[in-house]
């Protein structure tokens, strides 16, 4: 175990500062732009009524020009009863609504955080795992490589050791096959593959040699004429899929992966 440790977290605090009293002001305002808009809706609804058609009708012709700026003001003082109290509610609201968003983001960071730290280890977990069945495999032929008559074995206890070495590496290959490995519970992710790492090397020749038209037809509409962008997207798609890597392609296109040959 490292003797230095990084990024120990001593403390976590969850600031949520809100009160009820806030929920209780915020009812209050809402409350009192209720009681305003009952009482008051009448009297409104007629002012706009009127100045409305009023305009409609004759564009305030019988309004004096020098008149104007005193019923602007006025129309102004008439709206200022509605419009702040429900400013200060929106106020209140935003401020509260501000808080909670705050208080969301701050938890989502950290579920985020632990997924991200969970992923990370999965894939060193995921790689310490596939390096030990590749040492174990690697040790069986070495084994065998190195049976000789000199151990007191006849030449046809080395070739059924051998063979039965090759069965054990068989069998680690099997058990390394994404469908095997889902069935006791490990799902081995690769890395997001990147548009650059692709690369098309053309049209498989045995393919164009056997294909019949209806698979020459569907390459040409689907894959050739359009763009290769279409071709590296499917791939890309198909490797972040977590598919089989021998089930990755596009039947008669050859194309290289940098992450490893296909």
């Amino acid at each position: 175990m490292n003797d230095v440790v990084k990024n120990i977290v001593n403390n976590i605090t969850f600031q949520f500062p809100l009160k009820g009293d806030d929920f209780k002001n915020a009812s209050l305002l809402a409350y009192n732009i209720q009681k305003i808009k009952e009482e008051n809706k009448q009297e409104l609804t007629e002012y706009i009524f009127r100045h409305i058609n009023h305009y409609a009708l004759n564009g305030y012709q019988d309004v004096h020009l020098k008149d104007i700026p005193s019923a602007i003001t006025k129309n102004n003082f008439v709206f200022k009863e509605w419009l702040e109290p429900v400013q200060k509610l929106l106020d209140e609201h935003n401020r509260i609504g501000k808080i909670i968003t705050n208080y969301r983001n701050y938890i989502e960071r950290y579920r985020v955080e632990i997924n991200n730290n969970l992923t990370q280890a999965r894939k060193q977990k995921q790689q310490e795992f596939l390096k030990e069945q590749e040492l174990k495999k690697q040790e069986l032929i070495e084994k065998a490589n190195n049976l000789t008559v000199d151990m007191g074995l006849d030449i046809d206890q080395i070739q059924d050791e051998q063979v039965r070495v090759m069965e054990k590496i068989e069998e680690i290959d099997k058990s390394l096959d994404p469908k095997q490995l889902k069935k006791v519970g490990i799902n081995i992710i690769k890395d997001k593959l990147l548009i650059k790492d692709i690369e098309l090397i053309g049209i498989n020749d045995d393919f164009l040699q056997n294909a019949d038209k209806l698979e020459l037809i569907n390459l040409i509409k689907n894959y050739l004429i359009i763009d290769e962008k279409i071709v590296k997207n499917e791939i890309k798609n198909q490797w972040d899929s977590n598919k089989d890597i021998n089930l990755i392609g596009i039947k008669g296109i050859n194309f290289k992966i940098n992450k490893g040959d296909k």
